[in-house]
C-alpha cells in the first residue's frame, strides 16, 4: 500500500510537467530558482560548524520555523494537493495504520520535502562535531522532519471539511491577515534591537530548545557541547513527540475513512441528534439563550471571528511603540485598550442579526434579557483576557505601582464601552454583510453611517470614562492614593455604566423591537 501511494504521488509530480509548454517551462524554472534558494540556505547552515555556540542559537530557531511552516501553510494552499484530504480513500478497503503510513511516506515525495532534506543536510553537517553529535543529528533530524510532516497532515485532516466551505476559508483568510498584521511589527522590533539582536536571539533559542518545536534541533548540539544526558533527553522527549503525532494523526484518518459523514458534521461544528450545543450548556433562561446564541456566532461565524481575532492582536502594537521609540508608557495602555475594544465591539451587535432577530420579537424577549444575553460574552472574554493584558503592560513597563490605576482604567473603559454599545446598537445600527456573505464586503452606502455611528461610540465611551481617566492622570504623576482611587473610582463608574446603558437600551428596544426588525429587513 505504501509502495502504491508513493507511485501515486510521482505520477502528480509528473503530471507538473505535462501541462502546457508554457506551465512546464514556468515550473522548471520555478524549481531553479528555488534549487538554488534552498541549496544556499543549506549552505548557510553548513557553514554553522565553525561555531557550535552559532549553531546552538541558529539552528533550533531554525527548525522550529520550518516546524511552524510545515504546519501553517498547507492550510493556505489546500486544495492544490488532494492527497491532504485521507477522506478520499473512504471508499477503499484500505486499514488505517497503512494507510497513514503510506501518507506519511507519500508526502516525503513532494518538493517541500526534497527541500526540507536538502536543509537538514545541511543540518547535520553543522553537529558533525564527532561521531556521536552526526549520528544523533541524523536521527533527531528526521523525528524532526517527520514530526512536522505528521503534524501538518493531521492538522490539515482536522481542519479538511472546515476548508473546504466557504466559511472555513474564510476564517483562515481572518488567520491569514492577523498573521500578516504581525509581520510589520515583529520587523519593526528586531530591527530596532540592533546590537541587542544577539542576546534576545540566545535567549528565545534557550527557551525554544524546550519546547516541542525545538528538541529534535537542540539535541545533537548538547551532544557535541559534551553534554549527552541532556541531549539523550531531549532526543528521547522528541521521539515522544513524534509518537504522539502519529496516534492523533492516525486517530483522525481512521475516523475519516471509516465514518466520513460524521466527521464532516463533527467538524463543521453543527450539532447532531438532539445535542443543542450551547443552549443546553447554558441556563434555560431567555437572557441564557441569547448568550448561548452570540457564543455560536462566535464559534461559527466569519464575521465574528474577525473581531474575535484582531481585538487582541492590536494592543500588541503597543509593544512594538515600547520597543522602537522612547515612549515607555505606552504598555500600560494594553489593558484599557483591550477593554475598550471589547465594550465598543458590540456597538452594532443586533444588525448582525439580520432577519434572525425576529426570533425575539415572536418569542416576545425582553430588552433586559436581550441586553443582558449580549453583554454576558463579551464580559467573559473581558474577564480572561483584561487581566492577562493588563499585568503584561505594567510588568513590561516595570512601573508595578501603577496595577491599580491599569486595572480601575479597564474597568472603566469596558464597563462605558458595554453601556454604550447596549443603546447604540438598538438607536444607531449600519448595514454589515450578510449571514453567509464575505466578512470583508460591505453593503453600498454603508461607510458613512458606520463612521458616524463607530465615532459616536468610541466619544460616547471615552466621555463616560473621562472622570477615571483624568484621576488616572495624577496616579501617573506617581501618587499612590490616586492610583487606589483609580482602581475604586473606575470600578463604579464601568459598573455604573454598564447598569444604566444596559437599563435604557433594554427601555428603548421594548419600545422600538418591531421597528428594530423592519429596518434590518430593509436592510
Amino acid at each position: 500500500m505504501v509502495a502504491h501511494l508513493v507511485r501515486l504521488k510521482l505520477a502528480l509530480l509528473r503530471n507538473i510537467f505535462r501541462r502546457s509548454r508554457t506551465q512546464a517551462i514556468g515550473a522548471v524554472v520555478g524549481i531553479v530558482y528555488f534549487s538554488f534558494l534552498v541549496a544556499g540556505l543549506a549552505v548557510i547552515l553548513g557553514s554553522f560548524r565553525s561555531s557550535l555556540e552559532a549553531a546552538q542559537v541558529v539552528i533550533p530557531l531554525a527548525g522550529a520555523a520550518g516546524t511552524v511552516l510545515w504546519t501553517v501553510v498547507p492550510l493556505f494552499s489546500f486544495g492544490s494537493d488532494p492527497t491532504l484530504d485521507p477522506g478520499r480513500f473512504a471508499t477503499y478497503a484500505v486499514p488505517h495504520r497503512d494507510l497513514a503510513l503510506g501518507l506519511v511516506v507519500a508526502a516525503l515525495v513532494s518538493l517541500p520535502s526534497i527541500a526540507s532534506l536538502v536543509l537538514v543536510t545541511g543540518v547535520v553537517f553543522a553537529w558533525s562535531h564527532t561521531l556521536a553529535s552526526t549520528l544523533v543529528a541524523v536521527a533527531s533530524s528526521a523525528v524532526g522532519l517527520l514530526t512536522a510532516i505528521t503534524t501538518s497532515r493531521w492538522v490539515c485532516a482536522l481542519l479538511t471539511s472546515a476548508l473546504s466551505s466557504r466559511r472555513g476559508r474564510d476564517v483562515v483568510a481572518v488567520l491569514g491577515l492577523v498573521l500578516f498584521g504581525l509581520v510589520a511589527p515583529t520587523a519593526a522590533i528586531v530591527a530596532n534591537l540592533g546590537g541587542g539582536l544577539g542576546p534576545a536571539a540566545r535567549t528565545a533559542a534557550q527557551v525554544v530548545a524546550w519546547s516541542p518545536l525545538g528538541w529534535a534541533w537542540a539535541a545533537p548540539g548538547d551532544v557535541a557541547a559534551g553534554r549527552p544526558l541532556v541531549g539523550a533527553l531531549r532526543f528521547a522527549l522528541a521521539a515522544g513527540l513524534l509518537l504522539g503525532v502519529v496516534a492523533l494523526w492516525s486517530r483522525v484518518l481512521r475516523a475519516q475513512v471509516e465514518n466520513p459523514r460524521a466527521v464532516s458534521r463533527a467538524d463543521s461544528g453543527a450539532s447532531a441528534g438532539d445535542d443543542l450545543g450551547l443552549l443546553a450548556r447554558l441556563p434555560g433562561t431567555a437572557s441564557g439563550a441569547v448568550a448561548a446564541r452570540v457564543l455560536t456566532y462566535w464559534r461559527r461565524d466569519p464575521r465574528y471571528q474577525i473581531s474575535m481575532a484582531m481585538t487582541p492582536v492590536l494592543p500588541l502594537a503597543l509593544l512594538v511603540l515600547f520597543f522602537t521609540t522612547d515612549l515607555t508608557w505606552t504598555p500600560l495602555l494594553m489593558g484599557p485598550l483591550l477593554a475598550f475594544l471589547i465594550g465598543w465591539s458590540g456597538h452594532n451587535s443586533v444588525s448582525y442579526d439580520s432577519e434572525a432577530l425576529w426570533l425575539h420579537v415572536a418569542s416576545g424577549t425582553t430588552g433586559a434579557d436581550d441586553r443582558q444575553g449580549r453583554g454576558v460574552p463579551d464580559l467573559l472574554l473581558a474577564l480572561v483576557l483584561v487581566p492577562v493584558y493588563t499585568v503584561l503592560g505594567v510588568g513590561v513597563s516595570g512601573d508595578w505601582g501603577l496595577m491599580p490605576a491599569a486595572f480601575g482604567v479597564s474597568a472603566a473603559l469596558l464597563g462605558a464601552g458595554l453601556g454604550v454599545s447596549s443603546v447604540m446598537s438598538v438607536v444607531l445600527p449600519y448595514p454589515v454583510p450578510e449571514p453567509g456573505a464575505s466578512p470583508f464586503g460591505a453593503p453600498p452606502g454603508a461607510a458613512g453611517i458606520a463612521v458616524l455611528a463607530q465615532s459616536v461610540a468610541s466619544v460616547a465611551t471615552l466621555a463616560l470614562a473621562s472622570p477615571v481617566l483624568l484621576l488616572a492622570r495624577a496616579a501617573w504623576g506617581g501618587s499612590t492614593a490616586a492610583a487606589w482611587g483609580v482602581a475604586l473610582l473606575g470600578a463604579v463608574v464601568g459598573g455604573g455604566a454598564a447598569v444604566l446603558g444596559g437599563t435604557l437600551g433594554a427601555r428603548i428596544y421594548d419600545r422600538r423591537a418591531p421597528e428594530l426588525l423592519s429596518s434590518l429587513r430593509r436592510a
